[in-house]
């Protein structure tokens, strides 16, 4: 069996040919989405270059139907593959739509991250868009609930995957250090839909530190922020605030994780699984996590025992979650390893691989 994989980022390129060829790693290998470990279960993959007809790239922003310079070299190159495999809910529609008309009869599967307003519009997006997929992957129990008994999806286009993260990675970048104690450094990293300003405003009066990794524009912008509060958004050799590697040596000296997420009242129900890769770095690094609550993230971390949830913007809870931790370190510890001991049996690449590829291949008819 063989698949042609497509990555919506042009930084999968490097990742790939560097995986390909063995060098040292600059990100887990989790980031291409199992596509490296599809070998291990009889699936040949190749990964398609980002880039090639410039021109495609700017039509692709006005028709809406996915990055078609992808899709057009995908579709010509087809006849050399089993299935076409994409990362990208957006990916694939342009050849979703051919292969909803009969001209495409090669498997298209996508993976879904997201859920969607129920209304006369998605009614009638969405049943199109599953008759062009083969499969859909869901990373979310809420979503794949939510395409069949919203959309009337069937269950046998759907697949629930348990993402997870490329644990050899971590170990090949820790070094060993232990959590910093004097005072206790809480790490916080992520760009998007981040909700810095409770955060900040909650260790106000804490005896803590708490080290902010993000971009310029999800900075916090409170007023007087407090001085145990260290934010850096820009890196001089990276397009984040720190390197992959940096970032995991800054959370091996950390206390504990916190994830501030902002979703508003209107996008409970909605919002995309923003915050899970900082999640399952906090894993594979064995430590505890404070984050805000999302329904759409299937790892919950109090049932888990592996941290807390506070809910959308409350700087109180925020405060409190924060102090129960400073005030009870050996619980703290122990979330940490309780969460490690979570990835290493369930929430890893190695399981989320197998999960893709036994969806993968019910796509191929017998």
């Amino acid at each position: 069996m063989k698949v042609l994989y497509l990555a919506n980022f042009p930084q999968a390129d490097q990742a790939w040919e560097r995986w390909k060829t063995g060098q040292k790693r600059e990100s887990p290998e989790h980031g291409l989405w199992g596509a490296t470990h599809l070998h291990n279960y009889g699936i040949e993959t190749d990964l398609l270059p980002y880039e090639k007809y410039t021109a495609l790239k700017k039509i692709s922003r006005f028709l809406k139907l996915g990055d078609i310079d992808l899709q057009f070299r995908a579709f010509l190159a087809l006849s050399k593959y089993d299935l076409v495999y994409s990362s990208s809910q957006t990916g694939t529609l342009f050849l979703a739509f051919l292969r909803a008309i009969g001209i495409l009869r090669k498997p298209v599967v996508v993976k879904l991250e997201r859920p969607f307003n129920v209304n006369f519009l998605t009614k009638i997006i969405l049943p199109l868009f599953a008759r062009g997929h083969d499969k859909i992957l869901c990373l979310s129990s809420r979503v794949e609930n939510q395409l069949h008994d919203e959309f009337g999806i069937p269950k046998s286009k759907l697949a629930l995957l348990d993402w997870g993260p490329d644990l050899p990675s971590y170990d090949e970048e820790k070094q060993g250090q232990s959590a910093e104690m004097n005072p206790p450094i809480i790490i916080s990293a992520g760009n998007i839909s981040r909700d810095y300003n409770s955060l900040a405003e909650a260790v106000r009066n804490l005896n803590c530190s708490v080290h902010i990794y993000c971009s310029k524009s999800s900075a916090p912008t409170i007023d007087n922020l407090p001085e145990q509060v260290k934010c850096q958004y820009k890196h001089p050799t990276a397009t984040t605030a720190l390197t992959w590697q940096d970032l995991v040596m800054k959370y091996e000296k950390s206390y504990a994780v916190a994830i501030p997420l902002e979703i508003p009242e209107s996008r409970v129900d909605n919002t995309p699984l923003y915050g899970l890769t900082s999640l399952l770095d906090a894993m594979a690094m064995g430590k505890a996590v404070i984050m805000t609550y999302h329904r759409q993230v299937n790892i919950d971390v109090v049932k888990e025992g592996i941290g807390l949830w506070v809910e959308p913007g409350d700087v109180k809870g925020w405060e409190k979650a924060i102090a129960y931790l400073l005030d009870h370190p050996e619980e703290t510890e122990q979330m940490g390893k309780r969460a490690l001991q979570l990835a290493k049996e369930k929430y890893n690449l190695d399981t989320f691989s197998s999960q893709l590829a036994v969806a993968l291949k019910s796509t191929i008819k017998q």
